[in-house]
């Protein structure tokens, strides 16, 4: 792989890990001094945010990156559309807040959809940069605005917490963190619209990304609706847990995933054309990103409630039943991202949009059948959802890409047998042991030394593949 391939994979990575600890942190620290009701207020307005950013996105971003010959007409059509479309979803929001507010029965949600409806047009103002950077490898860059204006917006949020805020932190810190982010997009891109709109520029985006478009509200869609429904048929405390287990548990899985899939993205791009490499490419991704996200989120499942009672006190113990199942449902999406991204990168979109589709239909009709008997029974669907989307998705890899389920199974399988032999020793731990905090501490080591040490008996190539990134200084 190319030394651009392995720098914007370490830069992604340095980024996407430092990030996620500040954020981690950060959300514990909010989680000890908000309760689930407030967090359960901000998740009401997943689905109308998720959706208004598919229209306005449109594909474009993506179309900017994979275009061979990307040109100043076709940055300036992006930015109009897209700048356009944020303002008029923002206002339909606005007048509609009333409406939302009454469905849902919470006071005062109209007042916070309002204002945290202003990210639409933040955020719509940066999808040109942001896929300029991207496009030139900018990792490095991106980086380094992404660690401190994280680490400053989440020091924000807390400090409003600490004062009473209650969910306006929440707010305060998504807008802060967006305005920043943004700002630092155009510096470092050092581009600046010229507001002049290509007719025939816009359609050859929109070929490309218009599929791209229906995908992402198909997803924007179903990945909200659960909380859409969980938030009108519970409230907004059940609500709250939820997002927190599903937060949680999905840390690593869509970190990692989404850290590879960023950086390499570009690359395999440029290679869309040559399915050999693309195929060897991804078995090796698949592997390696199975390797870090299925021991951790073994151990997540075995240690959840431990871990909630140390991190998070008490008020959250509720969601551990929750996030232990996530934690399984959470580790399709490394498989079912790696495909999503091939299919962008040879030119598929019309396919990942049909495979995008069954895969929510059967989603949709697991969630019809398993909403009125519990969020627990909902959960379990989440599971059934994320065997049927590998089993959907593989099908399409397998006739596009030429890699088959046997051929994927094969990437997982030692890193599965070798998780579950390493979590004995956590299981045995817990039954002698009776401290909290030793019990952890003494379980963390002995399964993460035995799970490496498997690994290296085996010569897992996981790891000289995982190391090479950080050795390689060309």
């Amino acid at each position: 792989m190319t030394g651009d391939a392995h720098r914007s994979l370490l830069w992604s990575g340095i980024q996407q890990f430092v990030v996620f600890g500040i954020q981690f942190v950060v959300g514990v620290v909010l989680a000890r001094l908000l309760t689930p009701y407030d967090f359960g207020v901000i998740a009401m307005q997943g689905v109308f945010f998720a959706i208004s950013n598919a229209f306005i996105d449109c594909g474009l971003e993506g179309a900017l990156i994979q275009k061979k010959e990307c040109t100043k007409a076709d940055e300036n059509s992006a930015f109009i559309f897209s700048s356009s479309i944020s303002v008029t979803l923002y206002l339909l929001l606005f007048f509609a807040a009333p409406v939302i507010e009454g469905f849902y029965h919470t006071p005062n949600l109209q007042k916070v959809l309002r204002v945290s409806a202003l990210v639409l047009m933040i955020n719509a103002v940066g999808i040109v940069p942001r896929s300029l950077l991207q496009r030139r490898l900018k990792f490095k860059e991106l980086a380094v605005a992404s660690t401190s204006i994280s680490f400053f917006s989440g020091g924000v949020a807390m400090l409003m917490a600490f004062n009473g805020y209650a969910y306006w932190a929440l707010v305060g810190q998504t807008l802060l963190a967006a305005l920043l982010m943004n700002i630092a997009y155009y510096l470092y891109a050092r581009w600046w619209p010229s507001f002049k709109f290509s007719v025939e520029s816009f359609r050859q985006l929109i070929t490309f990304g218009l599929p791209m478009m229906f995908t992402a509200l198909v997803h924007a869609v179903y990945s909200n609706i659960y909380s859409l429904i969980i938030g009108k048929q519970y409230n907004a405390h059940q609500l709250g847990l939820y997002n927190r287990a599903e937060n949680y548990s999905g840390y690593v899985s869509y970190n990692l995933s989404d850290m590879s899939m960023r950086a390499l993205y570009p690359i395999i791009s440029r290679v869309q054309d040559d399915l050999v490499q693309l195929k060897i490419a991804a078995l090796r991704i698949l592997h390696s990103s199975a390797f870090i996200v299925i021991p951790i989120n073994v151990f997540l499942l075995v240690k959840a409630e431990d871990i909630i009672c140390m991190l998070l006190t008490e008020k959250w113990l509720e969601m551990v039943p929750l996030m232990q199942v996530m934690c399984l449902s959470n580790m399709a999406y490394v498989i079912t991202n790696l495909y999503f991204n091939l299919f962008k990168a040879i030119g598929r979109t019309q396919i990942l949009f049909i495979c995008e589709l069954i895969n929510k239909i059967l989603g949709v009709l697991i969630l019809l059948i398993t909403f009125r008997y519990g969020l627990m029974v909902m959960v379990y669907g989440l599971l059934v959802y994320g065997v049927l989307s590998i089993l959907i998705g593989s099908y399409f890899v397998d006739r596009f890409v030429a890699i088959s389920l046997h051929e994927q199974g094969r990437q997982v399988y030692w890193v599965v047998v070798n998780a579950v032999i390493s979590i004995l020793a956590c299981v045995l731990l817990g039954v002698l042991l009776d401290n909290l905090y030793v019990r952890f501490a003494l379980s963390f080591i002995a399964y993460f030394c035995i799970y490496s040490l498997l690994a290296w008996i085996e010569k897992d190539e996981a790891i000289d593949f995982l190391m090479g990134y950080f050795k390689h200084d060309k």
